[in-house]
């Protein structure tokens, strides 16, 4: 399976990150009896956000939508720069990268602070398979 890079998603300071997307097998089934897990990398390559994350199935589980979200406590203490994350799937003993890329953290001007931070990958970049 191919890794899938997804497009740079800014990331704001001390607001809540929400990323939704679709997933889906390699014969467009969605995932099932998997676990999910999001990384946010850091600027020395090491995980910064791991297990801070809430990963939820929204709605019909057989339609695949997926809910990732982070809270603002945790985007706060992040220095300004570019960030990797990553979506990581295990299926039983197999574990197996879904998508990465670029999450540029910007300083978020008091105002916004509330504003919720959302990317929908299209339904391609979360296909699972060969």
């Amino acid at each position: 399976m191919a890794l899938v890079h997804h497009d740079d998603t800014e990331l704001m300071a001390a607001t809540d990150c929400a990323i939704d997307g679709t997933l889906l097998d390699a014969t467009g089934q969605p995932l099932t009896n998997t676990t999910l897990t999001w990384t946010l990398i850091g600027l020395q390559g090491l995980p910064v956000l791991q297990n801070d994350a809430t990963i939820t199935v929204v709605g019909d589980p057989t339609t695949g939508l997926v809910h990732i979200a982070v809270p603002n406590a945790k985007t706060a203490t992040l220095e300004c720069g570019r960030y990797l994350d990553a979506l990581q799937l295990t299926i039983g003993d197999a574990v197996s990268p879904l998508w990465t890329g670029v999450i540029p953290r910007r300083r978020q001007p008091a105002a916004r602070r509330a504003a919720v931070m959302t990317r929908e990958p299209a339904a391609s970049l979360h296909r699972v398979g060969a």
